[in-house]
């Protein structure tokens, strides 16, 4: 399964476009060709898709591009803090999946992020793997909860109004995040998600590798409370930490654009939807072989 929950900025599911080129196009992937590979990892942009595990063939999780440059958080987060959290502890959960994977066979190969994160029993039946999957989840959405430039300050749009329906204001909001991440035991994550049974937005803070899909929210936005992503910089000063991360880094329009997913107000086609979540063999069970591959292509390339 071709699974990457959230979209790109042009509302495309970044792992859609690349099993497109891969399956449809007949472009060779950058597991087997390391000029492709080149050419991918220059032309990226800050929508780098996880590398998956897919149900078609097997890729190797990649370290994600950062969708800015190491000092561009500063003052808030340290050049030194940066390259650290997402060159040595992000890439040793890449490192971890991969080998667990690798060693796994069959019964691992088949299984995207998504089902890995959300699964209950693979939590329970195999927890290395699960906690160091779903860490390799949170920080790719976390590198994209902030922005080198033009963040923090307060959300605008259909965002505000659901804060405001949901919390009162968005003060409210900050407070609520805010102490729950300081009362937190130990390490974790603070995430606003969207529980679609109650249509409000929640707040959660969840330890270790929590991530609330488990639980069948989605995630729109989350804070890293995990020691190595403020400690170098702050301490034990967490609320300084979470401060300079809503007045100067939140990413607003990413959250936004969660939402709107998440509500089912996204500008991508169902089609295009369930492709992104169940990958090509649903392609094939709505259009014929030569049909998908002209209307893959066409929006392919109608969004880049």
């Amino acid at each position: 399964a071709f699974c990457d929950v959230f979209l790109d900025d042009n509302g495309v599911s970044p792992a859609f476009r690349e099993s497109v080129v891969e399956n449809c196009c007949g472009v060779a992937t950058s597991s087997t060709s390391s000029s492709s590979s080149a050419t991918h990892s220059s032309s990226s942009s800050s929508h780098n898709p996880i590398h998956i595990i897919g149900s078609l063939f097997y890729h190797k999780l990649k370290l994600p591009k950062l969708p800015y440059k190491y000092n561009a958080l500063q003052p808030i987060i340290s050049e030194k803090t940066l390259r650290a959290h997402h060159l040595k502890h992000n890439a040793k959960y890449i490192e971890t999946v991969n080998h667990i994977v690798g060693e796994g066979g069959a019964s691992l190969k088949h299984l995207s992020m998504e089902q890995i994160v959300k699964s209950k029993t693979l939590k329970e039946s195999n927890p290395v793997l699960y906690n160091n999957a779903a860490q390799c989840w949170n920080h790719l959405f976390f590198w994209r909860c902030m922005s080198g430039s033009g963040g923090g300050g307060e959300p605008k749009g259909l965002l505000a109004k659901t804060i405001r329906r949901d919390f009162g204001s968005f003060d409210n909001l900050r407070k609520e995040m805010e102490s729950s991440s300081i009362r937190a035991f130990g390490s974790g994550w603070t995430w606003l998600g969207y529980d679609k049974k109650q249509n409000k937005l929640v707040v959660s803070t969840m330890t270790g590798a929590g991530n609330p899909l488990i639980e069948g929210i989605i995630p729109i936005l989350v804070i890293d409370m995990w020691e190595h992503a403020y400690y170098l910089d702050y301490q034990d000063n967490r609320k300084e930490y979470i401060n300079g991360f809503f007045d100067r880094l939140v990413n607003w329009k990413y959250a936004q654009q969660n939402l709107k997913h998440a509500m089912g107000k996204g500008i991508v086609p169902e089609t295009i939807h369930h492709v992104s979540h169940h990958g090509l063999p649903l392609v094939a069970a709505l259009y014929s072989a030569n049909m998908a591959k002209k209307t893959a292509v066409h929006m392919l390339f109608q969004q880049s």
